[in-house]
């Protein structure tokens, strides 16, 4: 949840694997913020709770430190921020105004063969 910390903890696992040349694993301890689905109604977990995660969400925290630090202003983020919604605006409806995948093609090129049901 703290970009900082990954971006940190990352260049020391590339540091690892060129010194030792030998595999590195990083585990990231996230948070979800929305249901699992649509038809989930979120009974396990109270709301108040997902809003204390929110306020310590990667993009509010960095977004927070880089204005702190004189590197951001508020109206360069808000200018990312619709840069970005454009972006996903611009995939969603692209795919919105793609075509179904024909159901006789969803078997193919798979690489394991379906076992007995």
């Amino acid at each position: 949840m703290d970009v900082a910390a990954v971006h940190a903890a990352a260049r020391q696992a590339v540091q690892h694997i060129r010194q030792r040349e030998a595999p590195a694993f990083l585990e990231f301890q996230t948070y979800r913020f929305r249901a699992h689905s649509m038809f989930d109604p979120e009974l396990y977990r109270d709301s108040a709770e997902v809003e204390q995660w929110k306020a310590r969400g990667p993009i509010h925290g960095l977004s927070t430190r880089l204005k702190a630090q004189g590197r951001l202003s508020e109206q360069e983020l808000l200018a990312l921020d619709a840069k970005a919604q454009s972006e996903v605006d611009a995939a969603v409806s692209f795919a919105e105004a793609g075509t179904w995948e024909p159901v006789e093609d969803l078997l193919h090129d798979l690489r394991a063969s379906a076992g007995p049901a």
